[in-house]
């Protein structure tokens, strides 16, 4: 498994383990997250890289001459902090420079946190922890890690936006987000739905069960533009466009439109903006403390 880049795996799960069947009893990622992260940080150069056509170029990690050693401590049947606890002190052992962690605890007291015992041993052998801020919304007052002795980092926006071009049979272009791999799409010709005031995922659901080629989704909604997944071809539109295509749409006996996917557009937001999913502060555990320290690119991010 181990090369020049990823020169250590271990796991650890004796806590989970008297218990429970680990399906997956090894490094293995079997999510994603952690694959992500890892080449988020220290990605080699790869070029002609993209998302299914989308943000073509060459893509890198922060630092992509840092080599990665691997350390496993969350299983798909829950996680324990003796295992947190065991996967940091052995990376204290085996000398690493950062300790990059993407976890927290809920509800966890200061003294009984595994991030925040074991991250006070690291830092007192001058190894740097990184660890999230949460990502399970903007709760003010739930941020995970919020302690002195570590870099909490939230998650933020980046100014590349993926999109798709609608053009309606009276000429009017307007431009919307999409992440629709064009590859995908056969050729038919069963005609664009309009799906609009209700939330996101519905009108997805309301998309799988037509027999439509494509939608046009009208949304306001910022979560949308968080979300990499794009099940069925379409483009979401503003409400403000939305009502010109819904004008449009009802003006005549045959109306007309077609999208075109892959588009990449950058510098077109202003960037970086919190995530909606990012935690905010204070941490519960230590609200004498101003947190997160520092955001950094954590949505749509291109990497394995």
């Amino acid at each position: 498994m181990c090369n020049n880049k990823l020169i250590g795996v271990q796991y650890f799960n004796k806590a989970a383990y008297p218990n429970t069947t680990i399906s997956m009893n090894s490094g293995r990622d079997t999510q994603g997250h952690g694959t992500h992260t890892s080449s988020t940080v220290g990605g080699n150069y790869v070029e002609s890289a993209s998302f299914f056509g989308y943000a073509t170029g060459t893509a890198r990690g922060v630092a992509p001459r840092a080599r990665l050693a691997i350390y496993k401590v969350i299983w798909d049947e829950g996680r324990f902090a003796s295992d947190v606890f065991a996967g940091m002190d052995q990376a204290v052992t085996d000398g690493v420079d950062v300790i990059s962690i993407s976890l927290g605890f809920d509800n966890v007291l200061l003294y009984e946190d595994p991030v925040t015992i074991a991250s006070f041993g690291a830092m007192e052998k001058g190894i740097l922890v990184s660890a999230s801020a949460g990502n399970v919304g903007g709760v003010p007052g739930g941020l995970h890690n919020g302690i002195p002795w570590l870099l909490t980092t939230a998650a933020g926006s980046i100014d590349r936006v993926l999109s798709g071009k609608l053009t309606l049979g009276n000429g009017q272009v307007i431009t919307g987000w999409s992440t629709y791999p064009v590859s995908a799409i056969s050729n038919f010709n069963n005609g664009i739905i309009i799906c609009e005031n209700v939330n996101f995922p519905f009108q997805f659901d309301t998309m799988a069960k037509s027999s439509a080629t494509a939608a046009i989704y009208i949304s306001d909604d910022p979560i949308i533009f968080e979300n990499e997944e794009f099940e069925y071809p379409g483009v979401v539109i503003s409400p403000e466009d939305g009502a010109a295509v819904i004008s449009y749409a009802k003006s005549g006996a045959n109306p007309v439109a077609s999208i075109s996917f892959q588009q990449t557009i950058v510098r077109s937001t202003p960037a970086p903006v919190v995530a909606t999913y990012s935690l905010r502060g204070p941490s519960p555990s230590y609200p004498g403390i101003l947190k997160p320290d520092i955001m950094a690119p954590g949505s749509l991010v291109l990497a394995s």
